[in-house]
């Protein structure tokens, strides 16, 4: 009976290992992008393929749950784990699509990447587009997507409408067409999505600064933390909640110095809605004094001590997560943070590591392309590099297509500071939030950020420069 007993628990440890190591979710996909290699031959760089989920839809910070590389075809596989409906993205070296998946569920994706022009700005980048050929996902994908499409047609002919008219009546209409569409649907997040996507409108038709939506659709209501328009209302319904009437300006600043207790108890004894919402009130009050951090730069050390005092105390453990990820939001290449680390190769293929110039001032320069533009700002700042004379080290980190054509451009004029291969570091790119070309970040000594973004160098950088290095050399 023992021996039978052992067998059985044994068998139910192997099982739940197992179900512990298996992934639910199977995305199999291929990639179509345009040939990025001079020659004009077909590349045979393999793109990295990563799968990042949204941590919560307010701060929209990401996990990276999987990662992979896809092969010379373009094809990938991706196997991951997902607790419930997660609006996640597709990362293709570094372009983004959305998906939205469910536990338990397979796809077939197809991803484009379009090509794009070098001279464009980040805003005026297209974006890659996703094709679900097919997906195992009691049809949730394809609900949400057309729901989707037929708020945003109902959004774009209505407008005027419910703006001018206040005719809360029409989002009626939303409904029909749905059903007429899509027949019942049955998944709680798409319906919730529909939801929260009308209440939206209905604040353009109310003009009564959300104070109903907020009634209807926040009062004592569930918090959904992955819901991508739950939390879209929210941001659009209690922006700058705390400049409201009820708080008026010079006594909240004076309240701001009080102990966070007292703080908190200031703001709920002068707002029912906080005090009768304990945890949304967290929510709130951290996501508006992130807005009041950059608003009142004189009070932002007392404002972040009333941030991570919430984080710290708050029993609710997404509230405590989202609240953290909004302080690392504000720490993230804030002054004197921790620069994020390179090892990269120069002209001579000698390895060059950001610890080297721990003792130096540095103004990194981020480029990929050669142009007209980078030659007016490299001769800029060839002028201003023999004015520094020793003050700061520059250093051009030009990404792997264009780093041939910027050693050539180096030896041809003369250019005679550090030249860097990002080579196959294209993350270091996320990291420092480059999304323009060029792009220049100021490190301090120690290699803490000196100021990020900087200006170029007809744009004021001399004067930051001068600052950051009167300020080390004070210090």
């Amino acid at each position: 009976m023992k021996k039978n007993i052992l067998l059985l628990s044994l068998f139910f440890l192997l099982f739940n290992v197992n179900n512990i190591f298996s992934q639910n979710i199977t995305i199999k996909g291929k990639i179509q992008k345009p040939i990025v290699n001079s020659q004009g031959s077909e590349s045979e760089s393999k793109s990295l393929v990563r799968l990042l989920t949204f941590n919560d839809m307010l701060t929209l910070e990401q996990t990276t749950i999987f990662e992979t590389k896809a092969d010379s075809e373009g094809n990938f596989t991706i196997e991951a784990n997902i607790d419930e409906i997660t609006l996640a993205q597709i990362a293709v070296d570094l372009e983004r699509a959305d998906i939205l998946l469910k536990p338990n569920a397979t796809y077939e994706v197809e991803i484009n990447i379009p090509e794009q022009d070098a001279n464009s700005s980040y805003f005026e980048r297209q974006s890659p587009t996703i094709k679900i050929i097919k997906a195992n996902d009691e049809n949730l994908y394809y609900q949400y997507h057309v729901s989707e499409m037929i708020i945003d047609d109902f959004l774009l002919n209505n407008f005027n409408q419910l703006y001018r008219s206040r005719n809360i009546s029409l989002l009626d209409n939303i409904d029909i067409e749905i059903a007429n569409n899509l027949g019942e649907i049955k998944s709680d997040f798409v319906k919730d999505n529909i939801r929260y996507r009308k209440a939206a409108m209905q604040m353009i038709a109310n003009n009564d600064n959300g104070k109903k939506v907020i009634s209807q659709h926040f009062n004592k209501n569930d918090i959904l933390y992955s819901q991508p328009a739950y939390m879209n209302l929210f941001q659009e319904a209690f922006a700058n909640y705390l400049s409201s009437n009820q708080f008026p300006p010079s006594e909240l600043r004076y309240k701001i110095y009080s102990d966070t207790d007292t703080f908190l108890k200031f703001i709920k004894d002068n707002d029912a809605f906080l005090s009768e919402n304990h945890d949304l009130a967290e929510i709130i009050i951290a996501w508006d004094l992130k807005r009041l951090y950059y608003e009142m730069p004189d009070d932002k050390v007392q404002i972040i001590k009333h941030i991570n005092n919430i984080a710290q105390n708050s029993k609710n453990k997404k509230n405590k997560a989202i609240v953290n990820d909004i302080i690392k939001q504000i720490n993230r290449l804030s002054f004197n943070t921790d620069a994020p680390v390179f090892s990269l190769k120069d002209k001579d293929g000698k390895i060059v590591n950001s610890s080297d110039f721990k003792d130096n001032l540095v103004l990194l320069q981020f480029v990929n392309h050669v142009s007209a533009m980078t030659d007016y700002q490299f001769n800029t700042l060839k002028e201003l590099s023999q004015q520094w004379n020793d003050t700061i080290q520059i250093v051009t980190i030009a990404t792997k297509e264009s780093f041939d054509d910027f050693k050539q451009t180096f030896e041809n004029k003369e250019y005679n500071w550090n030249l860097l291969n990002l080579g196959d570091d294209i993350l270091l790119l996320e990291k420092y939030q480059i999304k323009t070309f060029p792009d220049y970040i100021i490190l301090g000594k120690n290699n803490k950020i000196g100021m990020a973004p900087a200006p170029s160098p007809d744009r004021y950088l001399d004067f930051h420069v001068r600052r950051l290095h009167n300020y080390y050399k004070n210090k």
